[in-house]
């Protein structure tokens, strides 16, 4: 239940990191059968549909799942349990209980996690989640939880355990990271997600968005990034993220900002076809409660029971005893509710196009498939042409996006790509994984972005603006940019150089700049007929190749030139080029959709 938003300049931590307000208050976990109620009538449908579970003291954040036994299904939650361990000194401790059914009876409770546990500076411990694998003939049990560390000053920590029992718990370790967002994330959610070096995927809230951690077999961070940062002011916490059928889906705390209290926290949801791209989804309330017979609905955790039905489990907070609602930790319940209202579906992108064809003057770019047997092309509107045997129908944008599209670039493997707009916005397509977009972070750059590239292994890219602005998303490492620097021309793109992870950008006058890449020459201070558009990296020689607006190629290094069509008279101008990794060829794109293919890169189709 680790809070971490801000509202008029304050910071609002768990239970507002200030327990003053200490009343002794039972608190119930409760049963709730239809979330549709909590919507639509508010509070009154929840205490018409409450049944009580077991009784304690600031209960919240349950973790359940089916026992690996087969025995029914335990559930870790956090809290006091009870008034005397708070009077005893004893702040949240992760406790554990059993049940034959989802809805109890509960056994009775045993202290799985005490602060002590975690050192001298902390304070308290709470969000359990827990993910199990088999190994051999056991279980290995990995917990995620909160640890609320108060050495100078307080602040959220991710820490990890492991039991073989889901009871004792050993090998407590933190999760440390490195980005603003993380440096206080709490309440995890994980999701045992093998993938590479990746074992799980740890999202968490952290000053009002949620992010999003790739950790490893060693439960050491490999990237971090914002996963959500929702729609206009939502300030948002405790996210649990799970997959139901085919569908994603996270479910939320938003803190209702124009609520009268500083304490009404609301349930939301969204759904995606993807785990890692959020950026089109809407959200939806699910569980609201009315301020007043209910305070908050806090830290949900949800069960699918099937494809797209779900058991809800929540802590409710009542008000104190003089009847306000100022203390989140007067929680009472833990509601599992089922079939919930859920916002609407993500939209799931149409197929891309067979060398179909494009009006003139859309094309903005294109980028090669795997073993140079096919390539890409795309307009500003986000739609793509397909062309060769190789080059799959991965995606395209259903319609015009807010910003012009004005670039793509393929995975490493060529099963995927990535779009990219004039104000930053990313789309991911195949096995393109998203790392962030520029809205989606609320960032708005100060010149309009011109091109990205994408990391050697593919975890990450870099997008470039035409200041020499230089933005990262997942495992890519900023080298140096341009921003901030007077220019002789603006930048049109980038490439990156495999063999150092360094990257070079571009400019329309053909100057080049190169950050932990080796420069290798470029047409600054000469004279061109047209301006630059665009580059293209030849790892297998060193080298690059710069392409003007006419066709002219300048070779750079130890690439060869293969040809060019500046002395051609064009219909319309090159806006890009793509070459294969073994140098031998390369090809440009005008913006009506013409191909041109010099070298051992085929035609294959034009969307002219």
């Amino acid at each position: 239940m680790t809070l971490h938003c801000r509202t008029q300049g304050d910071v609002v931590g768990k239970r507002l990191r200030v327990l003053t307000l200490v009343i002794s208050v039972a608190a119930t976990l409760l049963v709730v059968p239809s979330v549709g109620q909590l919507v639509a009538g508010g509070s009154a449908g929840a205490a018409a549909a409450d049944a009580q579970q077991f009784t304690g003291r600031d209960i919240y954040s349950a973790d359940v799942i089916p026992n690996p036994d087969g025995l029914g299904y335990i559930m870790w939650y956090s809290g006091w349990q009870t008034q005397q361990a708070l009077n005893s000194g004893q702040l949240d401790t992760i406790f554990r209980r059993t049940s034959p059914t989802p809805n109890g009876p509960w056994s009775n409770p045993t202290t799985d996690i005490l602060p002590s546990q975690l050192g001298s500076t902390a304070s308290e411990v709470g969000d359990p989640s827990v993910s199990v694998v088999s190994v051999g003939t056991s279980d290995l049990y990995t917990m995620f939880f909160t640890v609320l560390s108060c050495g100078v000053g307080c602040n959220n920590q991710v820490w990890s355990a492991t039991s073989g029992d889901g009871d004792h718990w050993a090998s407590f370790k933190r999760l440390v990271f490195t980005d603003a967002y993380g440096l206080d994330a709490s309440s995890p959610s994980v999701v045992l997600a093998p993938s590479g070096a990746q074992r799980w995927t740890v999202y968490y809230g952290a000053d009002c968005v949620i992010g999003v951690a790739s950790v490893d077999a060693n439960r050491d961070l490999l990237t971090s990034s914002v996963a959500y940062r929702g729609s206009g002011s939502q300030c948002m916490s405790n996210p649990d993220v799970f997959q139901s059928g085919s569908r994603w889906y996270m479910f939320f705390n938003v803190q209702e900002t124009t609520a009268s209290d500083a304490t009404r926290f609301n349930v939301w949801q969204i759904n995606s076809a993807s785990s890692t791209d959020w950026s089109h989804s809407t959200s939806a309330p699910v569980i609201q409660v009315d301020g007043i017979q209910h305070c908050s609905a806090l830290t949900p955790f949800v069960l699918p029971v099937a494809p797209d039905q779900f058991d809800i489990y929540y802590g409710l907070v009542l008000p104190g005893a003089n009847g306000q609602c100022t203390d989140l930790t007067n929680s009472t319940s833990i509601t599992l509710a089922g079939n919930p209202p859920l916002s609407p579906l993500s939209p799931v992108y149409p197929p891309a196009q067979s060398c179909a064809g494009f009006p003139s003057g859309s094309v903005t770019g294109m980028a090669p498939g795997p073993g140079d047997a096919g390539y890409w092309i795309v307009n500003a509107a986000g739609q793509v042409d397909a062309c060769g045997s190789v080059a799959n129908s991965y995606g395209e944008l259903p319609s015009a996006p807010p910003s012009p599209i004005v670039g793509i670039t393929a995975t490493p493997d060529g099963h995927g790509y990535w779009l990219v707009g004039r104000d930053g916005s990313v789309y991911a397509f195949g096995d393109a994984g998203f790392h962030g977009s520029l809205p989606a972070d609320g960032v708005t750059p100060s010149h309009p972005v011109v091109g990205m590239a994408a990391t050697p292994d593919g975890g990450g890219y870099w997008l470039v603006a035409s200041d020499g602005g230089i933005f990262t998303g997942g495992d890519a490492r900023f080298h140096g940019s341009t921003g901030g620097f007077p220019l002789n021309a603006p930048i049109v793109g980038m490439a990156v150089d495999p063999a150092t992870g360094g990257y070079w950008i571009d400019a329309s006058d053909g100057g080049v700049f190169a950050f932990d890449a080796p420069y290798r020459g470029s047409m600054g201070g000469s004279r061109l007929n047209r301006a630059i558009v665009g580059m293209a990296v030849d790892p297998a020689n060193a080298g690059y190749w710069l392409v003007g607006a006419d066709g002219g190629i300048f070779s750079f290094g130890s690439a060869p030139f293969h040809g060019s069509t500046g002395s051609l008279g064009l219909n319309r101008p090159i806006v890009g080029m793509g070459a294969p990794p073994n140098g031998a060829g390369y090809r440009f794109v005008a913006d009506d959709g013409g191909i041109f293919s010099f070298g051992s890169s085929q035609f294959y189709g034009s969307a002219a």
